[in-house]
């Protein structure tokens, strides 16, 4: 498939293409397994009419049974690259089809991530970056457990500006790389849940003793002793009996060493029961990786790291095969013998001492290629979606057609937002149901976006570093005796201590809704003059108009509003901010629309009945 053809389609449409030749390869390749399968069947049917005319009909040579075997052999190995083959498509339609989901909001279909969420988060919760219906099910395409982890910890925290420019370089770089997206969708035999970097930080850091020297020396020496003596009594250097009592000391010597590090022994195996199921997923990347040429400074970086990470990687995926072997049960007393089991163990803990705290760097590395090969996926998929420009200094936050990144950007109605020096905050006003808390999320969510090196939902984004703080999704507590009042307002404080110490873009929804109008004044102007005083920008909203005069009170805020038009329940939003004060509310509209009103001054028919029962029969 020609590179012109992958740039010019629309997303959507080249993975759906895409996944469409995929399923016809599965096919096919099924089916050509299944012509070997019938090949196979065939040549041993012909091996039996040759055994039988060569043993019972004496008419052929017994040696024509062979004949057959080179054939069977290539149609064997032929076989077994197909399934390979099946299962590497597989993995690839499903990469494909996880695209597809997140270009059509399937999110019944995308990874969630939700053991990333923390309830005591600024902002996770409130701007959903976890969870059903996520910023992480739209960005999310990485194949390892480390790619997860490190694009969740992305999420959860703006990186320095230095940084966020070269993810953004990176990211384009990647941005048409389907070639090596489709290369790490297919990597190992795992998936990537499957995958976790905390099974190699934990063996790594084991603090399990280490083997003496002479332990290594003495584990050569024995099983050495069983093919020397041998070959001296070959020579006729020691007689039969010599030999004999020879080897039965030194069989009791090996017993007796071989049930001394027994303990250590078996710990150590069973300490690398876990990465070896994790090794050849890895050790895939790391080639995958080598074998690219990249130009971005993020990338080269990469790189390097990984490359010092092959040769000391396979070196262990080596050396932990070997040691498996002892489980063959065609090995198993030659492996008691040579004392397999201790050898290679003693090997493999030599490794972990050895390359234990730079494997956790080369995992690392592996995690960012992975977060970025994600961002440069999502960058693909939204193509009108530009990067943002990264400002060193602020506070500021200037953003022409932003929209919220989870609706469709063909149906999404965008607004513009200028906060800063001159406007540091913004009260919004508004009808319910009329795009108030949506506005709030856009907002956080392409801050989000924007320190995390990827592309914006926003025809245009200025924004400086900021720390994003979010009362939006408040819960109360029951089990932590706390209301969601004095939740809101713990994270409110949480705010302004933030502010106190680094650049804070606020967004609060329906800020201290929870006590009466009187108090929720002048407590809501406090709030915001603390924050103002520490320099921080942002959104608050509310429905009570009373709290739209805090906006004149000198603090550089500014009254914006969303509206809706109709009565009697045919209501209309068009989600336009506009500037100024609403001048009416549309509650009783709806209370109307959902026959609220209907149902307070009639009952009906079937309830009245029941009620004329009850009263009749007391």
């Amino acid at each position: 498939m020609s590179r012109v053809r992958e740039k010019t389609s629309p997303p959507l449409s080249f993975y759906e293409r895409r996944a469409g030749e995929v399923n016809a390869a599965v096919n096919g390749a099924i089916q050509q397994k299944q012509s070997f399968g019938m090949g196979l069947a065939t040549l041993g049917l012909f091996a039996c009419i040759a055994l039988y005319e060569s043993l019972v009909a004496k008419n052929f040579p017994l040696w024509t049974v062979l004949l057959p075997a080179p054939f069977a052999g290539y149609l064997f190995l032929q076989s077994r690259s197909l399934q390979n083959k099946i299962l590497r498509l597989f993995r690839l339609g499903e990469y494909y089809d996880a695209g597809i989901a997140r270009l059509t909001r399937n999110w019944e279909a995308l990874d969630e991530g939700r053991e990333f969420s923390d309830p005591d988060h600024f902002y996770a919760a409130d701007l959903d970056l976890f969870g059903h219906g996520s910023l992480f099910q739209l960005i999310c395409s990485a194949r390892t457990q480390a790619g997860r982890e490190t694009l969740a910890n992305w999420m959860k925290a703006p990186c320095i500006w230095e940084e966020a420019l070269a993810r953004q370089d990176a990211v384009s770089e990647l941005r048409e790389r389907h070639d090596l997206r489709d290369a790490l969708a297919v990597a190992g035999a795992v998936k990537a849940t499957d995958c976790r970097p905390g099974t190699f930080r934990a063996w790594a850091s084991e603090s399990s003793s280490e083997f003496p020297s002479w332990r290594r020396a003495v584990a050569f020496v024995l099983p050495f002793s069983f093919v020397v003596l041998p070959l001296l009594y070959w020579f006729r250097r020691i007689d039969g009996p010599t030999l004999l009592q020879s080897l039965m000391m030194a069989g009791v010597l090996q017993a007796g060493y071989a049930s001394a590090s027994f303990r250590h022994t078996r710990s150590i195996s069973e300490g690398v029961g876990p990465i070896s199921m994790e090794l050849p997923i890895v050790s895939e990347i790391f080639q995958i990786i080598e074998r690219e040429h990249f130009t971005s400074a993020r990338l080269v970086a990469l790189a390097d790291r990984v490359r010092q990470a092959s040769p000391p990687m396979n070196r262990l995926k080596w050396l932990i095969r070997l040691l498996k072997q002892r489980d063959d049960a065609y090995f198993t007393a030659e492996s008691y013998v040579l004392l397999w089991a201790t050898q290679f163990t003693m090997a493999i803990d030599r490794w972990r001492r050895r390359y234990g705290a730079p494997m956790q760097d080369w995992l690392a590395a592996v995690g960012e290629f992975e977060a970025l090969i994600s961002l440069s996926a999502y960058a693909y998929e939204h193509p009108q979606d530009p990067f943002a420009e990264m400002l060193a200094s602020g506070p500021a936050l200037e953003a022409e057609g932003m929209g919220h990144p989870f609706l469709d950007e063909n149906v999404a109605i965008r607004n513009d937002v200028r906060l800063g020096r001159e406007t540091q905050f913004l009260i919004v006003s508004g009808s319910n149901m009329s795009g108030k808390s949506t506005f709030l999320r856009a907002i956080g969510l392409n801050a989000v976006l924007a320190w995390m090196g990827a592309p914006v939902r926003c025809t245009r984004l200025r924004i400086s570093p900021v720390t994003i703080g979010a009362a939006i999704r408040i819960q109360d507590s029951l089990v932590d005796g706390q209301s969601h009042f004095l939740t809101e307002m713990k994270r409110l404080r949480r705010m302004i201590d933030t502010a106190g110490n680094e650049p804070l873009l606020f967004l609060a929804d329906e800020i201290m809704s929870g006590t009466n109008s009187h108090d929720r004044r002048i407590a809501t102007e406090w709030v915001i003059r603390a924050l103002v005083l520490r320099q921080a920008i942002g959104v608050i909203t509310t429905h009570d108009l009373a709290l739209t005069e805090i906006a004149s009170t000198g603090l550089g805020g500014q009254n914006v509003y969303f509206e809706d038009s109709g009565e009697g329940g045919n209501l209309h939003f068009d989600y336009k901010l506009r500037r100024g004060l609403l001048t009416h509310s549309n509650a009783l509209n709806i209370a109307h629309m959902l026959g609220i009103d209907a149902a307070a001054t009639r009952i009906a028919d079937p309830d009245r009945k029941e009620i004329e029962k009850v009263g009749g029969s007391s």
